[in-house]
């Protein structure tokens, strides 16, 4: 049987939240590295948004995180990715949009690229008044809402759900870009992303990606 590929880079929010889902669900895969810097032909015949990931099923190629990791809960009758329960699958629907919409566009270019990715890969000098403008102004009212909506304990939902996945990766790459929830201001925000890295499939992730930021 042929296995799974995911094309993409590890380091992407949307293609570890689909490397997570599939670690979740025990589903065996290949990541095939993909430049997003200089995407090549082939790769934009099966992602015509030209952005990652993309997951190849034995030929049948799905692009979008969101696309996938449904196909995925479908595909393998788990139910979990999404709850069952039409409120419960609602709210972590909802939540991985607004995380997948509005975290990257606080916490991704302005952040994570202008942080880390333009000083280690592209060799280029960080905006850091451009950052240092996101981290007042921009990035604020995007936690004041998941602070409103996230839960004391445990997770969106009973169990680790893609809401978790998708907001977790995000956070993620935000900390390798030296940035962390404020617990003063921010203090039900700052224990779920805390829970949620403690988990063994972010662990997993938390350890390889160390290895290539070459991070201690």
């Amino acid at each position: 049987m042929k296995m799974i590929t995911v094309y993409g880079v590890q380091l992407s929010p949307f293609v570890r939240k689909v490397l997570i889902s599939l670690d979740i669900l025990a589903v065996d895969y290949t990541l095939k590295a993909v430049n997003i810097f200089d995407l090549p032909e082939e790769f934009k015949r099966i992602s015509p948004l030209g952005k990652v990931p993309v997951l190849d099923d034995d030929g049948f190629t799905i692009p979008d995180s969101t696309v996938i990791c449904q196909y995925l809960n479908e595909k393998y009758a788990s139910n979990k990715l999404y709850p069952v329960e039409l409120k419960a699958r609602t709210k972590v629907r909802w939540l991985e949009e607004y995380a997948d919409t509005k975290l990257i566009s606080v916490l991704g270019i302005p952040l994570f690229f202008e942080r880390l990715v333009k000083p280690k890969f592209l060799k280029q000098q960080t905006d850091e008044q451009r950052v240092e403008e996101n981290i007042k102004h921009y990035i604020p009212p995007v936690l004041d809402y998941l602070e409103s909506v996230l839960p004391e304990a445990g997770f969106v939902c009973e169990t680790l759900s893609v809401a978790d996945v998708t907001i977790g990766s995000f956070f993620l790459n935000a900390s390798y870009a030296d940035y962390e929830v404020d617990r003063g201001r921010w203090p039900k925000l700052a224990s779920y992303v805390a829970r949620v890295y403690q988990q063994p499939v972010f662990q997993k992730y938390i350890e390889s990606d160390k290895k290539i930021l070459q991070l201690s």
